[in-house]
């Protein structure tokens, strides 16, 4: 049990968020939550990799246009331990993930002799990274906790045909072939069908796109989407909360957030709640 009479300098910490990427305790949790998430897209640690990866990318973007807005202890073991830790409640309860996973990112980091401000900021990032909980937070309480509008960015923006379990996919691509993709034939079906139907997701910070003296510019969200499985307009209903935690937090760091759609840019109009398609602006993905 850590009394933090001697925590971990940053050096060491940084190492111990090394080694916890390979640990067989962490890895045993997310195969057991991955179990027991069976019912859903796929949450296992691929799912973590995965998140992990976007925010250090987000990390990466932000110290460029705010120079010193993170803190080292922050950009080097908040929000990687955040973000690798995001889901790991899920061997515990897969209903209330995050509050069980804050629990366990706490256990976890203490006994590793973690100061305990780390362990309460990570400990943080788990247990309000869900959208609910998210978007209950002011953007003044947001704009002092960067670290985990960064991981809710990385996690709401990550996913894609590969986290449809291979039983659902063979099913969509036999249904898309006699054209009945778009049917729910089982329980969850929308959220593999809209899953299975990007191809492609791509996050990026556009500099270009809503650059003025209030923004940096914005946080796009591109992807490929096949419409025969799932238009459009059902994604941006679908994941609407998911969507608006992203506008949250973008908006705390600085950016706009958007969406783009085969080539076709997204931002959400305030007056009437709606997403709609930025005027004359047409990317072609790479």
């Amino acid at each position: 049990m850590n009394n933090n009479q001697n925590p971990l300098g940053l050096p060491e910490m940084v190492d111990h968020v090394k080694k916890m990427l390979t640990d067989p305790e962490i890895l045993r949790l997310y195969d057991e939550g991955d179990k027991l998430s069976s019912s859903q897209t796929k949450h296992d640690v691929g799912h973590a990799f995965s998140v992990l990866n976007t925010a250090r990318y987000l990390t990466d973007e932000l110290t460029k246009r705010f120079p010193g807005c993170l803190s080292d202890e922050a950009r080097l073991v908040v929000i990687p331990a955040g973000a690798f830790l995001h889901d790991i409640g899920r061997a515990i309860s897969v209903d209330d993930h995050a509050e069980a996973g804050k629990k366990v990112a706490q256990d976890y980091l203490s006994a590793k002799d973690f100061p305990t401000k780390v362990v309460s900021r990570v400990a943080a990032v788990v247990a309000c990274h869900r959208s609910d909980k998210f978007l209950g937070i002011s953007i003044e309480a947001l704009k002092k906790f960067p670290e985990l509008a960064i991981v809710v960015i990385a996690d709401k923006c990550v996913g894609d045909e590969d986290r449809v379990r291979p039983n659902r996919a063979f099913a969509l691509r036999a249904l898309r072939m006699v054209g009945l993709a778009r049917t729910n034939f089982w329980n969850n079906a929308e959220h593999d069908r809209v899953n299975f139907a990007i191809k492609d997701a791509q996050l990026l910070v556009d500099s270009d796109d809503a650059c003025t003296p209030e923004h940096a510019g914005a946080i796009v969200l591109k992807l490929v989407l096949d419409e025969k499985v799932a238009p459009a307009s059902e994604l941006l209903s679908l994941y609407g909360k998911r969507f608006h935690s992203c506008g949250r937090a973008a908006k705390s760091l600085g950016f706009v957030f958007r969406i783009e759609v085969n080539s076709v840019r997204f931002m959400y109009d305030d007056v009437t709640n709606q997403w709609r398609p930025l005027e004359c602006f047409s990317v072609q993905l790479p």
